[in-house]
């Protein structure tokens, strides 16, 4: 990887992530919710600092953003901004955005409350699981009415979906160790793939 001045800027970038992620696993560790030893912690949090890292590199790189404003690379990731041509403007309006993000919370506590409030079934759990997945692609995915299924856009879906079940296993007392192994496997295969897949279209053309 060419140490550009992109590959600069996200390197200092992913120093403040570091601190983040180690402060982050070191609060889940010494609370007892992930049983690790403490000297784990060092280790544990280069993996979303990398991981941030090569995801922000390769699509500014692709992208040919300069501007290193994160918020700026996440409207642009989402196609939230820039284009002023028909199709963008035949699209989903941000506000629409918004109110998917907003259900997505507030079903999300709804559930949570519910769970923590009664006790209710398992299927309810799936049941807005698959709710907040349907929300979250058409937050993500969709674009001028067409799905558009990208590796920095499945990274980012993957990631809010992990987070989302790992906060409900926090939240009710589950198992989370198993259940952040499986997603980390699951996220590795899957990311995996469609890196390979991208790689292999990238020849012959690139729609974006």
């Amino acid at each position: 990887m060419k140490p550009d001045f992109i590959f600069k800027e996200e390197l200092w970038r992913s120093i403040p992530v570091y601190f983040v992620s180690f402060l982050a696993i070191g609060v889940l560790i010494l609370g007892g919710i992930l049983p690790l030893p403490l000297s784990t912690t060092f280790l544990l949090a280069l993996i979303p600092a990398a991981v941030h890292f090569l995801v922000m590199v390769r699509y500014r790189r692709m992208e040919k953003l300069t501007d290193p404003t994160i918020t700026n690379i996440l409207r642009h990731a989402l196609r939230l901004e820039g284009h002023e041509d028909n199709n963008t403007k035949q699209g989903r309006s941000i506000a629409g955005t918004a109110v998917d993000a907003i259900l997505v919370v507030a079903i999300f506590l709804i559930y949570l409350y519910a769970s923590l409030s009664f006790s209710i079934n398992q299927i309810f759990w799936l049941l807005a699981l698959v709710v907040i997945s349907i929300l979250l692609i058409r937050i993500i995915f969709v674009e001028c009415g067409k799905y558009r299924v990208t590796f920095v856009r499945w990274v980012a879906f993957f990631l809010i979906v992990s987070m989302i079940i790992l906060l409900r296993y926090l939240v009710l007392g589950g198992p989370v160790i198993p259940a952040f192994l499986g997603l980390v496997l699951v996220g590795l295969v899957s990311i995996g793939i469609l890196y390979i897949w991208e790689k292999r279209r990238a020849p012959a053309g690139n729609d974006r």
